[in-house]
This record gives structure tokens, sequence and C-alpha cells, in this order.
């Protein structure tokens, strides 16, 4: 009677890529099953030659691409399993940003001095005297708490409706029902935030996040920038941080926020903001809301002057904006938007939140 032969003993080989198994295929992830187009940066030298075509603010090509190509999957060749880094530029280092970032940080100090005898005129609204439909497309009506529920997320889409706001945000695994509610609402769009409220996540896990939301129908992205390296100086970290997620949005615009409350100096938030732009961020924003203080005048002015450069580039207030004139107060200081869980008082409904019987509602942001 015969018998099948013994299974081989496991492999000796010390290397951390398992053999090939022919008989059961590796699979080829692809964007539809929800992962980044792209590894994050920071990564190690990839072992193969620079890659022609750069991206965004990266200096040896400061025009965006127009298409970026997708995930290169996993092949049946090791070899392959690197080429998913092939068309990536090397990661901005310590030694390039630094003095890029003093010489900035120099300059809009500069410009502040300058500007205290000027008057910003702002653009985003016609008339700073009473709400109007222009000033509605200002907000992004906001519901980020750990405790909301789906009913609240939908009664946050009508009053987002109703009002005409820009945009509802919430938190990622909110986005496909906020989406779906405002389908036939152009007018109004998802936002969802991503690595929130601490941006102590992985940058890989920020791409996932960030790449999940928008298959959700997420059409923007609010970040916490790495908060923690910041402050250490380590710029290249968040650069590239950063710059990841604004590529594995591939388009959906990116805001930065910055956590003002966090930031001692106004170099730091100069610092900040510029990093933030060069790495490719459409806005830079104030504040989540979940690490006390909020959105000033001061602030707000301070971070319009440190993009003013970069062009395109906005700055959204957010946190302890809850009335019409908070609200006027911030615009004329430059924000182009306003992240606010009270839009419909702002824009003369319902009185501004209130907890514990009395203390303002704290901002969802």
């Amino acid at each position: 009677m015969s018998s099948n032969p013994p299974p081989p003993p496991p492999s000796s080989s010390s290397s951390s890529i398992r053999p090939l198994n022919p008989t059961k295929p590796i699979p080829i992830f692809t964007p539809t099953q929800r992962l980044p187009s792209k590894p994050s940066f920071p990564w190690p030298q990839p072992p193969l030659p620079p890659h022609p075509q750069n991206f965004y603010n990266h200096p040896n090509n400061p025009s965006p691409p127009s298409t970026i190509s997708k995930g290169a999957g996993l092949h049946n060749q090791q070899q392959k399993l690197i080429s998913m880094q092939s068309n990536v530029p090397d990661p901005r280092t310590n030694e390039e940003l630094t003095p890029l970032v003093d010489a900035h940080v120099a300059k809009v100090l500069e410009d502040l001095k300058a500007e205290t005898s000027e008057e910003y005129t702002p653009d985003v609204v016609d008339d700073l005297t009473k709400a109007t439909e222009k000033l509605a497309q200002t907000i992004d009506h906001t519901l980020l708490k750990p405790e909301a529920t789906e009913d609240q997320i939908k009664a946050l889409c009508e009053e987002a409706i109703e009002y005409g706001f820009k945009s509802c945000c919430i938190n990622p695994s909110h986005a496909r029902l906020v989406s779906t509610t405002l389908a036939n609402t152009p007018q109004t769009i998802t936002c969802s935030v991503i690595g929130f409220p601490l941006g102590a996540t992985s940058t890989s896990s920020k791409c996932y996040e960030a790449s999940l939301a928008i298959l959700d129908g997420a059409k923007e992205i609010d970040m916490v920038l790495p908060i923690g390296q910041f402050l250490q100086s380590d710029y290249s970290y968040v650069y590239n941080d950063i710059f990841s997620v604004v590529r594995a949005a591939k388009g959906v615009p990116v805001k930065v926020i910055i956590e003002t409350s966090l930031l001692k100096t106004q170099e730091q938030k100069i610092a900040a903001c510029w990093i933030a732009a060069e790495a490719g961020a459409a806005w830079v924003k104030t504040s989540t809301g979940f690490n006390g203080g909020g959105a000033t005048v001061e602030d707000v002015k301070l971070m319009r002057l440190a993009v003013k450069h970069n062009e395109g580039v906005k700055v959204k207030a957010s946190g302890g904006v809850r009335t019409f004139e908070q609200a006027i107060g911030v615009i004329k200081a430059g924000a182009s938007r306003i992240g606010t869980s009270n839009g419909v008082a702002i824009m003369g409904g319902n009185p501004p939140k209130k907890e514990n019987g009395g203390e303002a509602d704290k901002e969802a942001y």
C-alpha cells in the first residue's frame, strides 16, 4: 500500500520574503479594495535609481503631475515587490528643510509688522453685516464627537442642506452615510477627518484612512499634523507625513490642522503652515477643539500671512467660532472657511449650543 510522501521540511532560508506558491497566487491589491496606491514616507532609500518624475512642491519639479499612476501591486516575481516605490521622490531631509523654514519665518514676521497699518479685505463674503448664502458656503458643519449617533449625523446633513453649508465634516466611519445623504445636494459635500484628533497615528495609517474615506465619498480631507515630531523640529517627518497623505488623496483637497493651542510661539505656527503648504496642502487649519484653545483673530491673521506666498493655499478657522460676530471676525482676519458645530446659530437659527447648564459647548474640531 502506497502512501503520500511526507511534506518537505521548512525552508532554512533566512530570507524575510516567503517563497512563492504557484498553486496559490498572491492577491493583487487595487484601490477598489481600499488600499493606498503607494506606500508612505518615511522609508529607507529604495534600491532603485531615482525616478525622473517628482511631485508637487518637491524642488526638482514644482508643477504637480496631471495623473498619478495606480499601485503596482504584488506580482509573481520577487524583485517587483519594490516597484511600488519606483516613481516616488526621495524624502526631504531636515538639513534641506530647516534653513528654508527659518528664512520663511523671518520673512513672515517682517510682513506681520508691515501689515499693522494695512486693512485686509476678505473676498469670500459679499456682505459682512448679515448672514448670506456666501457666508453659509464658508461653513463646514461639524459633528466629530465620539458619541455621535447615526440619527445625529442625519440631522447634521439635514441642517447643512437647509442652510446651504459647504460641507458636513464628520469622522470617517460616517463618510459613506453622509455622502449618500448628500448625493443630490451638490452645494454641500462630505469632509472627513483623519489621524484625528491627535495626529499621532503612523503615516501609513493616515494614507489608508484617507484613501478609505475618499472611496466612501469624502470630497475633502482634514488631517492633523504629527505634533510631537514638529515640536522636536523633525521637519522631515512632518513634511513627508503630509506629503504622503496629499499624494494618497489623489487630488482631493487636504486641510492640515496645525493645532495652534499646542504651538506656543508665532515662529512655530508660521513654520507649521509653511511645511504644510510646501507638502501640497490646500488649506491650513487652526485647531481640533480637543486640545483646548481654538481659532483666534491673531492666529488666523498670522496663518494667512504664512501661506500668502503659496498660491491657492487658504486658511480654515475652527474651534470656538459660535456666533455670527465671531465668524465675521475670523473672516476679516483671513479665514476662507470656518469649522463649527454652531453653523445654524451663526446663520441666525438656534442659539449656540450649551453644555453643563451654561458653558458653551466645545467645538468638535
